[in-house]
């Protein structure tokens, strides 16, 4: 009898280290201080949010204060993050949105693995997909795309694809179109010059008179003659372009800003 529960529990413990052991979430995905979405909103996002935990084991947080309490966006997500548990496993990996409603500032926080996963590239591309729907205070929208993408940067990192921003980028795709088609014609033109340079039947003169045959039509005297002159005169149209200069919104600095 004890040979056989015994062999239980060693099948049992052989089982246990067959899979990874998940990370135990401290916090809810979603603290709303702010009050920025409905109960409703609040419930559809934190489902979505904790099922991108528990898939890639990995921490994904949005935090939200009516009044900062911090000195600044950053070092107040920093420790949000730090000291109230937040983070996946023995490196804390995880990312978290954090979003002030006074003064008006938003700031992705990483740590652990998150910090090659969510790589500048990758927030910037984040950044880009929630910005917009927090100037136009659409906050549901804006966790719900930060939670999207998160979601979709996670997943080429689990692929051992972390985001480049390359893969993405038009200048980049269309360098690569142009050089795809650029290069035929390259190696084309130095392949005839190749073989023109070979080629000794035509030798290039110096003057053009070296290309008159002898005895051939000479003209001595050419006039133009007009049989009708019209002149129609038409005022130039003025000038009327003026500079436009853009203003720029405040700078980010690529994680963080104001909204």
């Amino acid at each position: 009898m004890k040979k056989i529960i015994l062999a239980i529990t060693v099948m049992i413990i052989c089982a246990a280290s067959a899979f990874p052991a998940f990370a135990v979430f401290e916090n809810p995905p979603i603290t709303d201080e702010a009050a920025y979405l409905t109960e409703n909103q609040l419930d559809e996002l934190s489902e979505q949010l904790e099922e991108i935990r528990k898939q890639y084991n990995f921490d994904v947080a949005i935090y939200t204060e009516n009044v900062m309490s911090g000195e600044d966006a950053m070092n107040t997500a920093d420790d949000i993050f730090d000291y109230n548990g937040y983070g996946a496993g023995g490196g804390a990996d995880g990312i978290l949105l954090y979003v002030s409603a006074n003064p008006r500032k938003y700031w992705f926080t990483t740590h652990g693995s998150g910090e090659s996963f969510f790589n500048d590239n990758g927030l910037a591309y984040l950044e880009n997909k929630v910005l917009p729907y927090l100037t136009e205070n659409d906050y549901h929208s804006a966790f719900k795309a930060y939670a999207e993408y998160s979601g979709e940067l996670l997943e080429m990192a689990a692929q051992g694809k972390p985001f480049n921003k390359k893969q993405y980028d038009m200048k980049y795709l269309l360098c690569v179109i142009g050089g795809a088609l650029l290069l035929p014609l390259l190696l084309a033109f130095a392949f005839m010059k190749r073989k023109l340079e070979k080629m000794k039947t035509a030798v290039k003169q110096d003057y053009a008179a070296n290309y008159m045959k002898p005895g051939s039509m000479n003209l001595a005297l050419s006039r133009d003659i007009f049989l009708y002159s019209t002149v129609i005169k038409t005022e130039k149209p003025k000038s009327n372009s003026s500079s436009h200069t853009s203003s720029s919104g405040e700078s980010h600095g690529g994680r963080g800003g104001s909204y």
